[in-house]
């Protein structure tokens, strides 16, 4: 009995002085360039999601960084867009990867905010597909994070390629909703920073309820999830029971947590909030980003904050 709580005793004291001082068993990662705003998808609330004019804007404001998605079209071109089915973006029912990058249809003037159901971002006109390269050419200097969708070891290794010719790796962050894929992309090109996937953001919380985080080594360099109690309005956690989502919130986004992930240079974000309420509730569990669809809001929101 007295060895199980000699072991028991140092387990905890132990857990405890990593969980305060990590660079005693860590390296201290380190993000070199800001990200406290983000524009998602460039700001879809506010101009046409994943075009060069929602880039622009974002940018005109100020935004830290930008998050996109990529696809892949038949002939191996990289294309700014979340969805490979063109259906909910444009007038055309076809794929990305299915047609030639010639062949790509214009954006439609009217697409709902992707995460903030029932709102209708209204344009004047049709704005073009983004190709990645193209986005890179016009932003040489400001950080991004990709989202990398479906399209296997082609698409891998042509973002890899496009972001060493453009010797933007130390400012472009990529990975995958998909565990598997985040992996691939950091078998692709280690010299890029990563964002976990969900299965690593589960088990981190995890690890901290039982004291073990302090000990394992964490390969990503940002921390990005959604706060499940406000982001159960899209996407895949709309199909989740909202009891489910306030039971998982506090594991997932806990203040304890995210200190001891900024303990080890580890940067930490909340997609995708888009009201004053819900940037001020990140910042309460201590993130240091927010993601939003409406960078100006998010501007304001912290010109006041300021």
């Amino acid at each position: 009995m007295i060895i199980c709580y000699a072991v028991a005793s140092g387990y905890i004291l132990t857990s405890t002085l990593l969980y305060l001082y990590p660079q005693l068993l860590h390296k201290t990662k380190r993000v070199p360039f800001p990200y406290r705003t983000m524009a998602h998808r460039g700001g879809g609330g506010e101009r046409t999601e994943n075009t060069l004019s929602a880039f622009r804007h974002a940018h005109s404001l100020g935004v830290d960084l930008f998050e996109l998605d990529v696809q892949i079209t038949r002939d191996g071109e990289i294309i700014v867009c979340h969805d490979d089915d063109l259906s909910r973006v444009s007038d055309k029912n076809v794929t990305i990867s299915s047609l030639l990058y010639s062949e790509l249809p214009l954006l439609s003037k009217e697409i709902e905010v992707a995460c903030e159901p029932g709102d209708i971002l209204r344009t004047e006109r049709q704005e073009p597909l983004l190709r990645l390269e193209d986005l890179y050419k016009t932003f040489p200097e400001v950080p991004m994070q990709i989202d990398v969708k479906f399209g296997g070891a082609t698409m891998l290794r042509e973002v890899s390629r496009l972001t060493k010719q453009y010797q933007r790796e130390s400012i472009t962050v990529w990975g995958a909703f998909s565990h598997r894929r985040t992996e691939a992309c950091r078998t692709y090109n280690p010299n890029m920073l990563t964002f976990c996937s969900m299965f690593e953001c589960g088990v981190y919380g995890f690890l901290l309820l039982i004291g073990l985080l302090p000990f394992v080594p964490i390969r990503a360099h940002f921390y990005q999830i959604p706060i499940p109690d406000i982001s159960n309005k899209s996407g895949f956690l709309a199909t989740w029971p909202k009891w489910f989502c306030s039971l998982i919130t506090p594991i997932m986004c806990n203040r304890w947590l995210l200190w001891h992930l900024h303990r080890r240079g580890i940067a930490t974000g909340a997609w995708v909030m888009n009201h004053p309420s819900e940037f001020r509730r990140a910042d309460e569990f201590g993130f240091g980003g927010i993601m939003t669809d409406y960078p100006t809001r998010l501007m304001e929101y912290e010109k006041e904050r300021s």
